[in-house]
């Protein structure tokens, strides 16, 4: 027992998955909070810390991995099917969510409760959906019928259907003052509708935009605001202006911007306008001079929507891979700034690759199935940063210290650095293209100071390099090839170095795994065993043994002396990935199907399965300095922390023995004492003794007490109720124990005939599993009775 509580146990710590999948999202009026669309949920999500706060939908509940039928926290709790939320808005006490089902689901955003639902009432599913200021009419535009509704919640009405336009109408805005009964909606035609929607008239058709209006915003949200602006995918930003004695809006200023744009929005009382470019510009335009001036100049990333909380003054810049970038906004009347404070990573896909680096494993980097890759704080919140570079998908990361290299489908290397003035920043290096003929799927630092690397390719090469610094600058890093190796006849999966540097392994699909010197261009040796491609190569940080994952479901131990191999452990699926903990005693693997196996390598014994992931694992980051934590990674976008609790389970366990020596020991003090044997009954199902519990009731039933039993039956609670059922089920299967366990199960079956809401009594089929053995007993006391009624025949007759 001892080996047993003494064995390696980690748990998850935290858990970020994705929050974001691209469409609806919204910021608060305070600022602290995203909503974001995410397939059926609309998640709540913390600005500093980048969690998830809630989530809002019918299939939430407090397990969000219970399946695609899950129980609602709406007014009725019952169990539905999967409804996709297609668009929602947000007010400062509610958020409403339009379904595929048709239906409008209203939330009340303090305690996530759903207060109402109704039916849309359009052709088609809704498109879009908008609150008014006041946050008590809700405007719908149907995707098919080219309708406008718009709703009072409050009142349970319907208050106008607007049908003036060729729809479905993709941009909706209510006029910002309250004061006006103003909605301004974009047709099919992109021309730009407003409507009184007391009156249900059309007041101004406005034209001018030849594509698709991405953004309009009002110059203040006064009552005479006089002055509103639109941009579109045509490239052009328009400002409107209304003529009061004519009622009618005119164009004002007319402003060709040579870029695709996503969303404008004023500054400063209106006197400034910024706008949003899809190749990821920030413009800025003053409403006076119209002169036009560069925020941000051309970056790698793409916007597709520009959001801006008026409260903290910060932009929101969405880019089309779901992250969310924030500005602080400095604004005067002679120019803007704006400083990048944090970006939120909305969606990782595929997380393929990643690795710590930093003073005690500060950061992580992450390779996810884009060209850009995170940095990670994980002191800070995860506080995150995208590092662009690369021109195709990163595939692989390797670090040392402070020092990171990256490779990918560009077939480049790009070497990085640390800050040491900047919190999670990385300072390019140098960088080199067309280093391969394919993609580069792994790269592998030499250990205990970077003096070179090794690169695998899946055109089947290695090549090692050579990694040298300037002495006289700090920053200049140059490498050069030491020497390359066709290494394998198929795709190389992984590469590795010893931790003396002297040799590396390579990893291949051609089902074999490779020793090399790294010196040189020698062959030392090949391991041959795996019956399909081999995915993982370690060495032991302290014994001469290596290590190799597959996809024929095997770990493999080999010896570096002789090649042969020592071990092999089995697991269900492909193994992806493998690594060393705890100095080389334990074996993490990762396999296909998103368990995690902690192998004992002296024993070859799986003490630990983790399921936390739902898909292959394809990464696993583990901290080098402590040993303590580590990072997965896989298809599932999920990135997990897990933490060793090895002290924490033996403590519980030693706590839990010691609480059942003292229970057991209770039970005996007193059943020996033959006191307070309704204290010794529960105690004895507690500990499931159910030769203890047999007794105390054979106790009552010799002194023909049938009132105590049924008053020990009832005071017991559900659970209890369960055990004492198995019990009775052991008692069953000895004819002499029939009585006792005839009496019992008697009074559990008529109680739970009597309440249906207990279905205690049909738990793990037990009903099932008692009626033959009752059936016996009624068979066997039946013939006794006749057996009985004849020899009292024969008595008589005498």
């Amino acid at each position: 027992m001892q080996a047993n509580i003494s064995e390696k146990s980690y748990a998850a710590e935290a858990r970020y998955t994705n929050f974001y999948a691209g469409n609806g999202i919204a910021w608060s009026e305070n600022g602290q909070h995203f909503y974001c669309l995410n397939g059926d949920v609309v998640n709540q999500v913390d600005v500093q810390t980048s969690q998830i706060v809630c989530s809002f939908g019918v299939n939430v509940s407090s397990d969000n991995d219970a399946g695609n039928t899950r129980k609602s926290k709406g007014v009725d709790d019952v169990e539905v099917d999967e409804d996709n939320i297609y668009c929602f808005a947000i007010s400062c006490e509610h958020l409403v969510t339009a379904h595929g089902s048709g239906l409008l689901r209203l939330w009340e955003l303090s305690t996530q409760k759903l207060v109402k639902l109704w039916k849309a009432q359009h052709k088609g599913p809704v498109v879009q959906i908008e609150f008014s200021p006041c946050g008590k009419i809700i405007c719908t535009s149907g995707g098919a019928d080219a309708t406008l509704r718009l709703w009072d919640f409050a009142n349970n009405s319907c208050l106008c259907a607007l049908k003036d336009f060729p729809g479905p109408a993709l941009l909706l805005r209510f006029h910002p003052s309250p004061l006006k009964s103003e909605i301004y909606a974009v047709g099919s035609d992109n021309t730009i509708y407003c409507w009184n929607y007391d009156t249900k008239t059309l007041l101004h058709k406005m034209r001018g935009h030849i594509s698709q209006v991405t953004g309009l915003s009002f110059q203040s949200a006064a009552k005479n605001c006089n002055q509103l602006a639109t941009v579109s995918r045509d490239k052009v930003l328009i400002v409107w202006e209304l003529e009061m004695e004519e009622s009618k809006w005119n164009q004002l200023k007319v402003i060709p911007l040579y870029d695709g744009l996503e969303g404008v929005t004023h500054l400063k009382d209106g006197a400034q306008l910024l706008v949003a470019c899809r190749n990821g510009k920030l413009l800025q335009i003053g409403t006076k001079t119209w002169k036009i001036r560069d925020l941000l100049l051309k970056t790698d990333f793409e916007i597709s929507r520009l959001l801006y909380c008026n409260t903290k003054q910060q932009l929101g810049l969405v880019t089309t891979e779901q992250n969310i970038l924030i500005y602080d906004v400095t604004a005067d009347s002679k120019a803007t700034e704006v400083e990048l404070v944090k970006q939120l990573v909305g969606n990782n896909d595929e997380i393929l690759d990643m690795c710590f680096l930093g003073d005690n494993d500060r950061y992580l980097a992450v390779a996810t199935n884009s060209k850009h890759f995170k940095l990670y704080d994980t002191e800070q919140n995860m506080n995150c940063k995208l590092i662009a570079g690369h021109t195709d998908t990163v595939m692989s990361l390797a670090a040392s210290h402070n020092l990171l290299i990256s490779v990918g489908k560009d077939c480049s290397i790009h070497l990085w650095k640390l800050s040491h003035t900047e919190t999670c920043h990385l300072l390019p290096l140098t960088q080199q293209s067309n280093c391969h003929t394919s993609t580069i799927g792994s790269v592998a630092f030499t250990h205990n100071g970077a003096t070179g690397f090794a690169t695998a390719s899946q055109d089947g090469s290695m090549k090692v390099w050579q990694l040298s610094r300037d002495k006289r600058e700090e920053n200049s890093y140059s490498f050069a090839l030491r020497y390359a190796a066709l290494a394998h006849d198929k795709e190389v999966n992984c590469v590795t170095y010893a931790l003396n540097n002297k040799i590396l392994a390579t990893a291949s699909q051609d089902k074999t795994a490779k020793i090399w010197a790294s010196e040189a261009n020698t062959l030392l040796g090949v391991l041959r065993g795996h019956t399909r491609g081999v995915w993982c190569v370690r060495f032991s940080p302290v014994d001469q043994i290596v290590l190799t994952s597959s996809s024929d479901c095997s770990l493999r131990i080999w010896s570096i002396a002789n090649f042969s191999c020592l071990k092999r452990l089995e697991q269900e699926c492909t193994i992806l990935r493998a690594e060393f903990l705890d100095h080389g005693k334990f074996i993490l693997s990762a396999a296909s199907d998103g368990l995690l196996k902690l192998w004992n390598i002296k024993t070859n014994i799986c003490v630990q399965s983790i399921d936390e992931h739902t898909d292959r694992v394809w990464s696993l980051a583990v901290s080098t300095g402590s040993n303590r934590f580590f990072y997965t990674g896989g298809a599932d976008s999920k990135l997990i922390r897990f933490g060793d609790v090895t002290e924490a389970v033996r403590n519980e366990v030693l706590d839990q023995r010691q609480e059942m020596l003292h229970q057991e020991q209770t039970l005996h003090l007193l059943l020996h004492a033959q006191e307070q044997l309704e204290k010794a009954f529960r105690l004895a199902l507690t500990l499931d003794k159910p030769k203890a519990t047999y007794d105390i009731i054979c106790n009552f039933v010799r002194k023909r007490d049938s009132d105590a039993v049924r008053q020990l039956v009832d005071q017991l609670n559900m659970d209890q109720r369960v055990a004492l059922l198995k019990h009775v089920k052991a008692w069953g299967t000895n004819s002499r124990h029939s009585q006792i366990a005839n009496l019992v199960l008697q009074h559990l079956l008529g109680d739970a005939l009597l309440n249906n809401s207990q279905k205690f009594y049909n738990s793990g089929n037990l009903v099932e599993v008692l009626t033959p053995y009752v059936q016996r007993h009624f068979k066997r006391v039946s013939e006794l009775n006749k057996d009985l009624a004849f020899m009292e025949f024969i008595v008589k007759c005498m």
